[in-house]
């Protein structure tokens, strides 16, 4: 089950935002997190701008929790951070801010 996540700030910064989020952990705890999604991420995972920058912060945020494995993660990520563990992380970050699949 994918962990319950809220984006907190968005500041827009030289070359993208800036988003600090946190996440409910397995454990109760929350997990506090600064993303940094370059403009280019974002046009790679959402090509047609249909979806908010936070919405693909988000997206990217559970996916790396969702595959970080025993990784421990560091405070500060940028969204790339997702392709570097797994090749796969692209089309599934794509594919999860289809239009189709947003309520």
């Amino acid at each position: 089950m994918a962990p319950p996540i809220e984006i907190l700030t968005e500041t827009e910064i030289e070359r993208g935002w800036r988003f600090t989020a946190q996440a409910m952990q397995a454990d109760g705890s929350l997990l506090a997190l600064t993303l940094e999604l370059a403009w280019a991420d974002y046009d790679h995972w959402c090509p047609d701008g249909s979806a908010p920058p936070a919405a693909v912060a988000e997206s990217a945020i559970r996916w790396i929790l969702e595959h970080r494995g025993d990784r421990t993660l560091p405070a500060r990520l940028d969204a790339s951070h997702a392709r570097r563990l797994h090749p796969d992380a692209d089309r599934a970050i794509r594919a999860s801010l289809s239009p189709l699949d947003r309520p």
